[in-house]
């Protein structure tokens, strides 16, 4: 049975390997980067997204985020990069709510357990104060990868993001993401000519992608979730007063992918059939900051004499590992669960 295609942005140091595998899929990848359409022979509209394929920490992987259906067939479609390609469903997906309590009180905010794992919560996203024992209603709004100590970060508003659109409870008017300019003030004005608008109680903020979509893109994406918000408010109040610990409604699902070393090798034959590709590009490219620019940088100068073998003295020279120096995600975070090993599913 064949998979249904999905809308899917993609972004990070595996873009151009993943879309390369998207589009030979079946999948419409969409919103692409100026050096993403450069290089690909095909139809990259500004369109909504059913689903984002995003770098995830430390770069060892991507997070998929979405549409549940779109989310699992994805997942199903990057575990077979490789033989140590291992695969997660997200226990706290981005926009889910769970009625939690706080099991400890840090400096700047609290642990809150969710069930199948915690969440870290700034005090500054409570009115008032918490203390361990409490029971709090919470949304998750940026998700923890498995193979990192940070916790999820939550938050005890109400927010619902469908691709372009992101409505928030208790918000008023238009916002555009990214920099006041003229195209972020003009679709802030075409808002007002949609079809469709926010529900009562909703501020809406477009995405910065929102400046190059079309109408019926736009209205797709606001109708959409306009829907997802009415769903999350009448799942909240059909919940009652907070009784943990439980999951209250989560609008979207999400997936973590990690690359071990072969499945990388397999990400750069796959990069390489779209554009010049040095030998190693992605386990390199997820050292550092400064490797990965230095590997755009090889790539742009020396196209044409890249070489076959992956050059591992060099690069190890240039940018680790070496004996003694600690990992960065060795350092952990303050929402860090206080090791280094992975936090236990």
């Amino acid at each position: 049975m064949t998979e249904p295609s999905s809308n899917v942005r993609v972004r990070g140091i595996y873009a151009t390997a993943l879309t390369r595998t998207l589009l030979d899929a079946g999948h419409t990848v969409v919103q692409a980067s100026p050096p993403i359409q450069r290089r690909f022979d095909a139809d990259l509209p500004a369109a909504d997204h059913d689903a984002a394929v995003e770098t995830g920490p430390d770069r060892q992987g991507v997070n998929v985020a979405g549409d549940p259906d779109a989310v699992d067939a994805i997942r199903e479609l990057l575990v077979d990069t490789g033989i140590d390609t291992l695969a997660w469903d997200d226990p706290a997906p981005v926009g889910a709510v769970f009625d939690g309590r706080v099991t400890e009180t840090l400096g700047s905010g609290a642990v809150v357990t969710l069930g199948e794992t915690t969440g870290y919560l700034p005090f500054r996203a409570v009115d008032g104060r918490v203390d361990e024992g409490d029971t709090v209603r919470v949304q998750v709004t940026e998700a923890a990868a498995p193979w990192d100590d940070d916790r999820p970060l939550l938050d005890t508003g109400l927010a619902v993001e469908a691709g372009l659109a992101t409505l928030v409870h208790g918000g008023e008017g238009v916002r555009v993401a990214g920099r006041d300019d003229a195209a972020g003030r003009e679709l802030a004005g075409l808002t007002d000519l949609l079809s469709t608008a926010p529900p009562a109680g909703w501020g809406l903020e477009w995405a910065h992608d929102a400046r190059d979509a079309e109408m019926a893109t736009l209205e797709d994406a606001l109708d959409r979730a306009s829907q997802r918000a009415t769903a999350l408010e009448a799942a909240v109040d059909d919940a009652g007063d907070p009784e943990p610990v439980r999951a209250v409604a989560s609008p979207t699902a999400g997936a973590w992918i990690w690359f071990g070393r072969e499945s990388r090798f397999a990400l750069d034959e796959r990069r390489r059939e779209v554009t010049a590709t040095m030998p190693g590009h992605h386990r390199t490219k997820a050292g550092t900051t400064a490797a990965s620019a230095g590997v755009d940088f090889v790539e742009a100068l020396c196209a044409d004499g890249l070489g076959e073998e992956f050059p591992f003295d060099v690069v190890a020279d240039q940018f680790g590992p070496t004996r003694g120096r600690r990992s960065a995600s060795a350092t952990g975070s303050r929402r860090a669960t206080g090791s280094s090993s992975a936090r236990p599913k």
